[in-house]
């Protein structure tokens, strides 16, 4: 057996190291998912005024402080006791700051953070064997998403097409953000009651102008499908077969062309969409297309127990309608709610089966399993007790351990769209468990991002010129003195997975207690107190270490098996664990970030 750790897991935000044990056949046997550094905004939070929360902790993240920002400002809402008054056209100014987020983060994701995994040298290697066609996949994947800087055995490979084209595209997104945020990062129009700017039509015009540029990379990178058709053929399909159906026929009439000629260029109308559902899966690209071979990423990441996993999504996006509801029942929002299983049966989601476990972290734990709104964040402070190197008995991470029932559950795109059943990666996710794969892998959380990039465009053209009325209602007044002795739940999507923020105050109106359960707390979760694993060590476990199934044998100083499945689920270290003061001389009570 062989110890391979990786620390820091790069080309995410924050400190993430995991340690994995792998015997001789290069395969994952156990793995430990530890979040290197303890921050501590659920203390910087205590006798604050809440109305200082959306500023305060849309700090935690730079790439998705809207999210921490109207999680806030949902928990404030029921906090002062507004949320079924927020007038609509507030809620729709709020669905296009977070829309914006939702394509740039994902864009970034997607090309910045985890796509250059696929110019690896070890694929260079496997494709090498294939000949003129496995040259000729290379030569694509490394000229879309190999990063800036890159050399392969020393020499500089030039930065991918994709890649590049991505960078700017987040630029024209981020103006939009600050045109009806203020700024980006921090943006300061949410607000409990509904939002402190109205959007002109001038606003909305630029607005438009914006998505149109952002349309213009997705048309000449993304999708050489055009977009109505691609809407209208997934997320729109009268069926998840229907929607397999119409990707498979289109890919395999790009094979049919291109295999002869090995051309799988963009002219020849492999997108990057195209190309990744291609050949990501060996389900898709060998046994349905015919490929002679695929880069396997739906054999790794899995899950071998579908009873120990879950899929859970707290619904993002509001109606186009005066309030809502603070507990996200079923249907209510753009993407609803729900809890889905190992074996994709579906249930409604309940907040109130939300807890936390600290039996693996480095926290005291006094009470045992808590629900957010009673949670604690009690750090150890002896240094002797942290240590990331116990093993799987210890405690080796600053990350709690939420659980959905006493069950881990993966949270993020794959999540949301298996709970509002989108076609295209329900179908998927479903063919692939009538196969004998797990549904949820490193191929379906990609695929479920690329595809969640398309439906929320598609969204917010809607939310901008349809939903949104510039002579609207845009916020009604809060009484401050309801924050007194009173609680507030805000669940949010953040485009990393659901997120909850957790509020209660004094009889003074401050903050006495907030608890925010982030999507990376989720996904990159330790063990629970029964010794289950979290979503991210459980799809290491089992999964092998190198490119293509180990098919040029085992090679520990190049996991690409760890790279792709920590990398899959978009960690963000900053946001899942929470600066403390030892000294005695910062109370949490002054502790303040400007």
């Amino acid at each position: 057996m062989v110890n391979v750790t990786v620390d820091p897991l790069t080309r995410i935000e924050g400190h993430l190291r995991v340690s994995t044990e792998v015997n001789a056949d290069g395969v994952i046997t156990d793995a430990q998912s530890s979040s290197v550094m303890f921050r501590g905004f659920e203390r910087i939070l205590q006798k604050q005024d809440p109305r200082d929360a959306g500023l305060l902790t849309q700090k935690i993240c730079g790439v998705c402080p809207i999210s921490h920002c109207l999680t806030a400002t949902n928990a404030l809402d029921q906090l002062y006791g507004v949320e079924d008054q927020v007038p609509k056209d507030a809620l729709v100014m709020r669905n296009i700051l977070q829309g914006l987020n939702f394509i740039a983060s994902h864009a970034t994701h997607i090309y910045v953070l985890w796509g250059p995994d696929l110019a690896n040298p070890a694929y260079k290697n496997v494709l090498a064997t294939l000949g003129d066609t496995g040259n000729a996949v290379w030569k694509e994947l490394a000229g879309r998403f190999a990063p800036i800087g890159y050399k392969i055995d020393g020499v500089a490979v030039p930065a991918g097409t994709s890649y590049m084209g991505a960078i700017p595209a987040k630029k024209t997104l981020h103006e939009a953000i600050a045109l009806i945020g203020g700024r980006m990062p921090g943006p300061v129009t949410p607000y409990p009651g509904g939002y402190t700017y109205r959007a002109n039509v001038g606003d909305v015009v630029k607005l438009s102008s914006y998505y149109l540029k952002v349309m213009d990379f997705v048309s000449n990178y993304t999708l050489q499908v055009p977009f109505d058709t691609w809407i209208e053929n997934t997320y729109q399909a009268s069926s998840p077969q229907k929607a397999v159906s119409f990707v498979v026929e289109h890919l395999q009439g790009l094979v049919d062309k291109s295999l002869a000629s090995n051309d799988f260029s963009r002219e020849a109308g492999w997108g990057d969409a195209e190309f990744f559902a291609a050949f990501g899966s060996e389900l898709v690209g060998e046994t349905l297309l015919g490929l002679p071979a695929s880069l396997k990423l739906d054999k790794i990441g899995g899950y071998t127990d579908p009873s120990k996993i879950c899929f859970v999504a707290y619904g993002g996006f509001y109606g186009a309608k005066d309030g809502y509801d603070s507990a996200s029942p079923e249907g209510e929002r753009v993407l609803t709610s729900g809890v889905v299983g190992g074996n994709l049966e579906y249930q409604k989601f309940d907040p109130s089966k939300i807890t936390e476990s600290v039996t693996h972290a480095f926290y005291d734990d006094s009470k045992g399993d808590l629900h957010p709104s009673k949670g604690e964040t009690i750090p150890f402070t002896d240094p002797e007790k942290i240590s990331y190197t116990g093993g799987s008995e210890s405690r080796y991470t600053w990350d709690k351990a939420p659980r959905y029932d006493g069950i881990p559950g993966e949270v993020g795109p794959l999540a949301r769209m298996l709970a509002a059943k989108e076609p295209l990666v329900t179908g998927v996710a479903q063919a692939l468990n009538e196969k004998g794969y797990s549904a949820a892998n490193v191929y379906t959380r990609l695929l479920a991002r690329i595809q969640e990039v398309a439906v929320v465009a598609y969204n917010l053209l809607n939310w901008v010129t349809v939903d949104y009325d510039p002579t609207g209602k845009i916020s009604i007044p809060i009484d401050l003195s309801a924050a007194k002795n009173s609680q507030g739940m805000g669940l949010w999507e953040a485009p990393r997975g659901a997120l909850g923020h957790w509020v209660s105050c004094d009889g003074s109106g401050k903050v006495a207690n907030y608890q925010a359960v982030v999507p990376t707390t989720w996904n990159v979760s330790p063990r629970d107190a029964a010794g289950v694993p979290g979503p991210l060590e459980q799809a290491l476990i089992g999964s092998k270490i190198n490119a293509v199934q180990n098919i040029l044998g085992v090679d520990y100083t190049n996991p690409l098996g760890i790279f792709h499945t920590g990398r899959s689920y978009d960690p963000c270290i900053a946001c899942a664990v929470h600066t403390t003061d030892l000294t005695g001389k910062n109370a949490p009570a002054t502790l303040r970030i400007v």
